[in-house]
């Protein structure tokens, strides 16, 4: 079994808090970019000399309190990976959540603070622009679903026709391993299985942006009330963090011995060229 890619999956797994918190998006916040989105989200609002000179200020001193949270380090657990059990993992990103709680609240006290500075008139702007973007979001969401099915009808359609499936890119990361028949239909089966424990994530994660931007625009404010409100979701955050990691175990239990180290083999490579571009 491939523990390395299924180590890239645990650590995806255990970022499912921060995106909670940190972004209205279906794509998680960029470990260096919470700040840079507020002042973004600031944009037209009309501030002051007096209000900038105060976020600055505060801008400055979350930076200086968090400048290595970009650094982007694992603790591999002690079992291993391939084989861990659902209590294992559950008690593994359980942890990894929890130790992540100051900087998930640091973030959430910046923006209540930097909202706590704006006028009436400018919060309500800014609540409709954010109004405004997330229908942007959710059209570009159901868009994207419906080029999904779209997709997925090519895909049957290959599948029926008994053409190269691989060539219709739906397999993806599994391109190029020479996939059987029996082995494709089992990997179609995981992914719907997967995209429908995903559509209920989604609704969870929904209610949850909602309420932690409820109590961070909301003079009841605190550690001890944002500590409360996570502990309401975290058995929901867990749960999916486990499961995106299973999915990926069963879908890696499908390959071959010899198709999993040609993954590897792949993985490790393009992981080599990522850290050419990083010196």
């Amino acid at each position: 079994m491939n523990k390395v890619i299924i180590a890239s999956a645990i650590i995806a797994a255990c970022s499912i808090s921060s995106f909670a918190i940190a972004k209205h998006s279906s794509n998680a916040m960029r470990h260096h970019e919470p700040v840079e989105q507020i002042v973004k989200h600031l944009r037209g609002l009309s501030l002051t000399e007096a209000q900038r000179s105060e976020m600055k200020v505060l801008f400055a001193n979350f930076r200086a309190t968090h400048q290595n949270d970009n650094e982007r380090t694992f603790e591999r657990p002690s079992f291993e990976m391939a084989d861990a059990s659902e209590a294992e993992l559950t008690q593994f990103i359980e942890g990894k959540i929890e130790t992540s709680a100051s900087k998930r609240f640091a973030f959430a006290r910046l923006r209540h603070d930097i909202y706590a500075l704006l006028t009436p008139s400018q919060q309500q702007l800014l609540e409709e622009k954010e109004a405004e973007r997330e229908a942007r979001r959710e059209e570009h969401l159901l868009a994207r679903q419906d080029k999904m099915k779209k997709r997925n009808a090519r895909f049957d359609h290959f599948e029926r026709g008994e053409r190269n499936s691989e060539r219709s890119g739906r397999n993806g990361m599994f391109k190029g391993l020479n996939l059987t028949r029996e082995q494709k239909a089992s990997l179609k089966a995981l992914r719907e299985e997967a995209a429908v424990s995903s559509e209920t994530h989604k609704v969870v994660m929904r209610d949850f942006r909602e309420a932690q931007q409820s109590l961070i625009r909301s003079d009841a404010f605190s550690e001890d009330a944002f500590n409360a409100l996570f502990a309401q979701y975290k058995d929901s955050l867990v749960a999916a963090g486990v499961a995106k990691v299973k999915h990926k175990q069963a879908m890696f239990a499908v390959l071959t011995e010899s198709q999993q180290q040609a993954l590897k083999a792949r993985r490790t490579e393009e992981r080599e060229l990522r850290d050419m571009l990083s010196l």
